[in-house]
Order: structure tokens, then sequence, then C-alpha cells
């Protein structure tokens, strides 16, 4: 059931968040669990919250003294996942999670309940509405080059099981276009099946219709004749090459600048930014949560320097045609440095292991490519987009 908006407005909340999406609700959610007296209202310009979404993640990339209270949110656990390439095909065994918005909305449904969480649809937040964090939507800022995520996704329900026993988080033995290409599958059940056309970018643009047909031309081709389409979900991701941005602002979000750079994935840092945000209520109030989040920032991009430099790598370095070629070497790499590599915990010797050997992208480029300052200087003197 959708959560009612709460209409009482007897007094002044601590706190308020514009956007109803992950990172607003689940920093909304964190800040409530942690202080019992908080009261947030909640700004959301569409006329409902959470939107209508699956989000993935792997089990070890929430620290472990948070995964309790944040199991609400999981709706489905896999012990395993699977990769598919042209040349390597592997199960490995770490752990895969996934919720979505209705899991998202009754997580936070209690203190709505409650009236501790105030929710205004369809509105924008007033003027003078302090202190505020802003979880509202991405946009491209000047200090910041990216390549793109996109992906479209069709819920499909089969008439006889479909046989998909685990997840596949990337079936790059489909042809390659507009980039790096991979389907992607997540079993909800024996005949509930969400299958997932997603695409490592140059640009942003996505092609609903045409990829709708691939999707379509894919079932097939497995043999899930007899289905129906239950739900359809699109997206467009940063995956961040470079960026100098120097930001005091409490954005938090992918809009904030937080998101692991060389994936994507926007739950781990929506919780841990949710938890640093709260944490800093607990301690100094609700006027400590700017500068909470403008440290936070800071150190999230000084610890994504790496991740970024693999960016580069891949969208200016790598041959479109052949950027599978990086992640499939990449997936024979050893168990725990791809589980260190999702959390954002690589060490020196992993980070040398990832470029160390036959490289899969030419010297020369790599090497034009290694420099962020350099990059962004060369990104610049181009000028803005035609």
């Amino acid at each position: 059931m959708e959560p009612q908006a709460e209409s009482r407005e007897e007094s002044l909340a601590d706190l308020v968040i514009s956007g109803a999406g992950l990172s607003g609700l689940v920093t909304a959610w964190r800040c409530l669990s942690v202080n019992p007296g908080l009261i947030i209202d909640l700004y959301e310009i569409s006329d409902r919250i959470a939107g209508d979404h699956t989000w993935s993640f792997n089990a070890t990339d929430i620290a472990p003294e948070l995964r309790d209270w944040f199991a609400p949110f999981v709706a489905h656990r896999w012990p395993d996942y699977e990769v598919r390439f042209p040349d390597r095909r592997r199960v490995l065994p770490i752990g895969y999670r996934s919720g979505n918005s209705v899991t998202l909305r009754n997580a936070v449904a209690p203190f709505i309940a409650a009236g501790r969480l105030r929710v205004h649809l369809g509105r924008t937040k007033p003027d003078d509405a302090a202190p505020h964090i802003d979880a509202t939507g991405f946009a491209l800022r000047d200090d910041e080059f990216a390549g793109w995520q996109k992906f479209v996704g069709h819920v499909i329900r089969t008439d006889e099981p479909h046989g998909v026993k685990r997840p596949v988080i990337m079936d790059a033995t489909v042809e390659q276009i507009d980039g790096y290409r991979f389907m992607y599958l997540l079993p909800f059940s024996d005949r509930d099946l969400l299958v997932e056309d997603t695409y490592f970018s140059d640009d942003p643009h996505l092609s609903e219709n045409a990829i709708g047909d691939r999707i379509e031309r894919y079932i097939a081709g497995k043999g899930w004749n007899d289905y129906k389409t239950v739900r359809r979900e699109k997206g467009v991701l940063p995956m961040m090459m470079a960026t100098d941005r120097r930001d005091d602002s409490a954005k938090i979000g992918l809009g904030g600048g937080f998101a692991v750079a060389a994936t994507g994935f926007t739950v781990p840092h929506a919780v841990e930014v949710a938890d640093v945000i709260a944490q800093a209520i607990l301690r100094n109030g609700p006027s400590a949560v700017p500068g909470a989040v403008a440290d936070f920032r800071a150190h999230h991009l000084r610890r994504e320097t790496y991740a970024r430099l693999l960016n580069r790598m891949f969208f200016r370095a790598a041959d479109p045609s052949r950027r599978y070629v990086v992640l499939q070497r990449f997936y024979g790499l050893g168990e725990g440095l791809i589980r260190r590599f999702y959390r954002n915990g690589l060490t020196a010797r992993d980070k040398a292991r990832i470029l160390i050997g036959k490289p899969p992208v030419p010297v020369s480029r790599a090497l034009a490519n290694f420099s962020e300052k350099a990059f962004i200087r060369r990104e610049r003197a181009k000028g803005p987009p035609s």
C-alpha cells in the first residue's frame, strides 16, 4: 500500500529533505531510526515517493554494522551470481541483494504513520526551509566529466519456469552496440524475471523503443515465448571519468557526486551517506548536516580517484567494440579482489593487478588518459558538447 502523505503542520520540522527517491528516503529512514525525537518534512515534486525501480548490490557492499538495519529494504537474496562473456563464463560466490520501490516505501511507512516523516507530494520545499538536504535528481555539472550507464528493463512473467537459477549481472555474449552492451537478468521467482538491456556508452541518449525491441528478441532467443510483461523501467546513470568538484552543499545522491564511479551502483553510497548524516545529527544536531555532507563528499571524491582512472581507460582508451574485453579480463581476477572492488576497498596490490598485464586497451591511449588534471584541461579546451 502506498504510504499516505502526512498533513499535520503543528510544529516546525527539524530537517527538510527535497526529493523522495532512493537517497532522500534512505536518509530520512536512517536519521529517524537513529534520532528518536527527530521530525522531517519531505518534499517530492511527483505524485508518489520512491518511484518504480529495482536497486541491486553485493551483500558485502553494505557495512556490517548497517546490514541488519537495512535488511527490510531487501526483497530478494541470492548466494551467488554469474557473468558471461564470449571467452569466459563464471559463477562468483558473492551474495547478491535486490530491493525495490515497494520495500523502500514500506521501510519509511511507520515513520509516516507516526507523523515523524511528513510527506508533501507535488510540491517543492519552501524557500526558507532549513536545515535542508537536497536529494533531487542528477544534472552533469561543468566540473564533472562522465561516461554513461543506461538501461531499459522489462519484468516478465513466464507461463513455464524460465530456468534462470541465479542473477546474471553481465551477459556480454550479445551483439556489442553503442559501446559496451550486456544483458542483466534477475530471477525473482521461477516465473518472474527482470530482463534488462544495459549499455556503458559515450552519450546519455536512450532509445527506449529500439532497446525494447532488442529485449524482446533476446527473450525469444531464450525460448521464453509464453510470457507477459509486468513492468518496465529505465534509467541513465553517470560513470564519472574526472572531476575537480569543490562543493560545500548538502546535496546527496547522484547529484551530490555519490555513486560508485566504476559501476554506477547507488545503494552502497545512499546507505553510507545516510548514516554519516544521521550520526552528525546525533552528535551536533541538524545544523551540522551541510558540513558533514561536504566533508564526506571530499573524502568520497578522493577515494574514487582510481575508479575514475579506470573509467577513463574504459571510455576513452578502449575501442567501443572491444570494451567487453576489459570486463572479461577483470572477471577472471580473484574473488577477493572483485569483492573489494565493489565495496571501494582495493589495496595498492589490487590496483596494480587490475592495470598490469596484457593490456586490453592500447598503451598509447592509456597513457594519454592517465592524468586526471590533464584530461580535464583537454575536455575544457574542447568546449561544451554541440
